[in-house]
């Protein structure tokens, strides 16, 4: 199971072959196994690509614009994570529950669930938070466990449709390269994950996607039964990350109401939220705009401005994301492809308007869209004025009650 590891290394720049050509700058790793969690826990942070002038664009030979252009592609496809109030509330959430988990073996640990709807960042708060815990502990600790093995800090599952106790203990198992992964029952897969997690001394586990088991199904009941017995059995705080698991019954273990008390996941499960960017109120606007700062200085454009991205499209941006981190990102980073490969190096509405988004976001744009234009609504801080007339406006994204304006 031993296997080396190696320490952070601070950020490096581009490197080429000895051909000269581009080594690839994109990362193909699978955080379901520890080699690639190790990976991208080591692997140094992207250095930010050196912004040039159309002129000094002009200059270049097709070979070096060729990959400068990837360069840009790949750092514009992974910008942040951010340091966005969200993650910045979840973060400190979550220290305090791990922190405070210093209990002996014979007493349960409580978990920590991350809750919120689709495109805001859950998977992403939860990875940089364990890859920060991840780094700390080889810190404190070394790199050997207290048995001698290979020390291993955090364990990270995304969990699919078709998970059973089987596959959860044989997802487990194959996190760790176990050679009996994919032997044996359920039973003895939990014992042999169990064994990974004592030797490898690992005290934090994420489990991604929990959304995917249906506790209308008795599979999916004893998945979620399941997780009561590896919080009992194994000395680490478990996070949870998905979609609406209190209102999927999560919490009261799929109970009825009236034996919704009796259910032990809801005393042992503390929900973190996290919430969509809001412009109703001062301070919902001047968090837009930091997010905005923030995006416009990792903006790697020939033409970029001051201003470009948290001024000009502040309202644009707002209707065009409904205020979710995902829809955001996913516009800005195809509005630079775009802009890049026909030459206008900037972003604007007129080229952002050539570009698709998710599905959910383009729904919920129109209306959105309307009240901008209507004065109705602003993204700008200093607007608070036009609030007066919406101190009942829904969230982003949510429409309005029939008679409502």
């Amino acid at each position: 199971m031993r296997q080396p590891t190696t320490s952070p290394q601070p950020p490096i720049t581009h490197k080429t072959s000895a051909t000269g050509v581009l080594v690839s700058q994109e990362r193909a790793y699978s955080l379901s196994v520890k080699e690639g969690w190790f990976e991208m826990v080591n692997t140094p942070d992207r250095e930010q690509p050196v912004a040039k002038t159309i002129k000094q664009l002009a200059a270049m030979t097709k070979a070096e614009r060729l990959q400068y252009n990837e360069l840009r592609a790949v750092w514009h496809a992974n910008l942040g994570p951010i340091d966005t109030p969200q993650l910045t509330q979840v973060h400190e959430d979550l220290w305090e529950i791990v922190n405070s988990n210093r209990q002996d073996g014979d007493k349960v640990k409580g978990a920590a669930s991350i809750d919120a709807h689709p495109g805001l960042g859950k998977t992403t708060i939860a990875v940089a938070f364990a890859r920060k815990f991840h780094r700390e502990q080889l810190e404190l600790y070394g790199e050997d466990s207290s048995s001698g093995d290979q020390r291993i800090p955090v364990a990270y599952l995304a969990l699919t449709g078709a998970t059973t106790m089987w596959t959860l203990n044989s997802m487990l198992c194959r996190f760790y390269a176990h050679p009996g992964a994919e032997r044996g029952n359920a039973t003895q897969l939990a014992a042999r994950a169990a064994d990974c997690i004592l030797s490898c001394d690992t005290k934090l586990v994420v489990i991604d996607d929990v959304h995917f088991l249906d506790l209308n199904r008795q599979d999916g009941r004893q998945v979620a039964n399941h997780f009561k017995w590896l919080a009992n059995q194994f000395p680490a705080t478990f996070v949870f990350v998905g979609v609406g698991l209190a209102d999927r019954g999560f919490l009261t273990e799929g109970l009825s109401v009236a034996d919704a008390p009796y259910a032990q996941t809801g005393r042992r499960w503390t929900p973190l939220a996290v919430a969509p960017f809001e412009i109703y109120t001062e301070k919902g606007r001047e968090t837009w705009r930091r997010l905005l700062l923030g995006i416009e200085q990792m903006v790697v454009l020939a033409n970029k401005h001051r201003g470009m991205v948290a001024d000009d499209l502040a309202d644009y941006l707002y209707a065009r994301s409904t205020g979710h981190f995902a829809s955001l990102m996913t516009l800005v980073t195809r509005g630079c492809h775009r802009a890049i490969t026909t030459g206008e190096e900037r972003l604007t509405v007129e080229l952002l308007d050539r570009v698709k988004n998710d599905a959910a976001a383009e729904h919920a744009r129109q209306e959105l869209m309307a009240d901008f234009r209507a004065g109705r609504l602003s993204a700008r801080p200093g607007d608070g004025h036009l609030k007066t007339k919406h101190s009942g406006a829904p969230q982003a994204g949510q429409r309005r009650r029939r008679g409502q304006r």
